[in-house]
């Protein structure tokens, strides 16, 4: 029986079953063909305008025309098998459109028996344009990578910002460290004998460093229970009416916690200036040098 050839819609009678199957193959938007052997035996429209060509114009043709070199080698090789043994094979292939430019296809291959029709048996063929879907496809995969890509930024932004911060902290660390070293080097506080502190006086005494050193001498006094201290001005070159008044206190607030102060080292040239500016040291007992102050101290604890 020689190939039909697809008839316009109009044209084709409708006078039995038959008649209406053949023509929803022949308008339905799903590609569909029929292979005796190698060659087109049935075609509808939406196959043969998948790959830019009317129907009549592939029936009686190889299906081999419609793919390049290297896609009709790997049909035969990877497809063929498996439909030689299953039966059936579906996938993606590319198929060459009469303009030259490669058409991305979705079929599925359904194998037929021989028959009268065709003695040498057959295929079903049904095929899909994917190229929107791939294009889709690309742009999903390019918008996903992008995301990535941006993920990954982002995540590097913020462990570089992490990192940023740990050092931050570090360095906040350290200066708080060397902060408290400084402070703990310009109030040093000794323990010169059983029960008696001193504190050692250097340098220019302002309002800071004056809290500075009430604070940690008397936590040191309340650690200690320590009934003796003594303030020692002996690195002390100049001293003026507000650093008197800073000694004045600190002793006073030392007489709280059951203390007393004797201020040793005072030099000439301290004591001249204290004379005139007529500093009034409050009653704080005086000592000529550390190991005269240590002596009041003993004496007084009933030591000596």
């Amino acid at each position: 029986m020689a190939p039909t050839r697809p008839v316009p819609l109009e044209e084709v009678p409708i006078t039995n079953e038959s008649d209406l199957q053949k023509l929803a193959m022949d308008v339905s938007m799903e590609g569909l063909s029929i292979l005796a052997g190698d060659t087109y035996w049935y075609m509808n429209r939406a196959h043969g305008m998948v790959l830019g060509y009317e129907p009549e114009e592939l029936i009686g043709k190889t299906w081999r025309l419609l793919y390049d070199d290297a896609e009709r080698t790997r049909i035969e090789r990877d497809l063929f098998p498996i439909l030689g043994e299953h039966g059936k094979w579906s996938g993606e292939v590319r198929g060459r459109h009469r303009d030259g430019h490669a058409v991305d296809l979705e079929i599925s291959l359904t194998r037929l028996p021989a028959n009268p029709l065709m003695p040498s048996g057959g295929l079903i063929c049904t095929c899909r344009d994917i190229v929107a879907r791939k294009q889709a496809e690309q742009v999903l995969r390019r918008t996903l990578e992008d995301q990535i890509r941006t993920n990954e930024e982002r995540e590097g932004a913020i462990r570089a910002l992490e990192a940023t911060q740990r050092e931050l902290m570090e360095k906040i660390a350290t200066i708080e460290r060397q902060r408290s070293a400084l402070r703990e080097m310009s109030v040093p506080i000794l323990e010169l004998w059983n029960d008696v502190l001193t504190l050692p006086v250097v340098g220019i005494i302002d309002s800071q460093r004056a809290a500075d050193m009430t604070e940690r001498l008397l936590d040191r006094i309340g650690e200690r229970r320590t009934r003796g201290v003594i303030l020692d001005l002996t690195g002390v070159d100049v001293v003026d009416t507000m650093t008197a008044a800073h000694l004045v206190k600190l002793s006073q607030a030392a007489s709280l916690l059951g203390s007393f102060c004797v201020l040793t080292g005072i030099g000439p040239q301290v004591a001249q200036t204290l004379t005139l500016m007529g500093v009034d040291l409050g009653g704080l007992t005086t000592a000529r040098s550390l190991r005269d102050g240590l002596r009041i101290c003993l004496t007084r604890l009933g030591r000596a």
